[in-house]
């Protein structure tokens, strides 16, 4: 059976890291598209979430093991808290209950990544924009003005 290593791990694991060339090297080993979809939501100032940019309060589940890869199989359901995903005309009440249920669904650590920094736009301890952009130049939208 296949070891998960949830998306938080791989950010945790990679802010450690001493090197930018080390950081880099890690980000592109675990690259898969929920962690792209996290590392973008949460640096690029083009995105704009329409849920308020303060943890909400929810209540943190008991799967331990099989959480762990509940993000990375269901991090397309963010676009439905981002504006321009598709979803813009939820009412807000309804959408900040739908991402409440996201993070109880989710591991643990991933639904405290997604609330404390993704929603926040606040960098992940150890990770620059400058690694960011080296791992995946194409990743953040540079014409943007913020």
């Amino acid at each position: 059976m296949a070891v998960h290593i949830s998306i938080s791990e791989i950010i945790a694991e990679t802010g450690k890291l001493k090197t930018s060339k080390e950081k880099v090297a890690n980000l592109q080993k675990h690259d898969n598209f929920a962690l792209r979809t996290v590392i973008q939501a949460t640096y690029d100032p083009a995105i704009e979430f329409l849920i308020p940019d303060t943890p909400p309060p929810w209540n943190k589940n008991d799967y331990e093991d099989e959480a762990k890869a509940m993000l990375i199989s269901d991090s397309r359901r963010l676009r439905i808290f981002v504006k321009g995903g598709g979803y813009d005309n939820i009412k807000p009440i309804k959408r900040e209950s739908l991402f409440i249920s996201f993070l109880e669904d989710i591991d643990n650590d991933d639904a405290d990544l997604l609330a404390n920094y993704m929603i926040c736009k606040k960098p992940f301890k150890g990770i620059s924009l400058k690694v960011i952009k080296e791992a995946f130049p194409q990743l953040i939208n540079e014409t943007t003005n913020g």
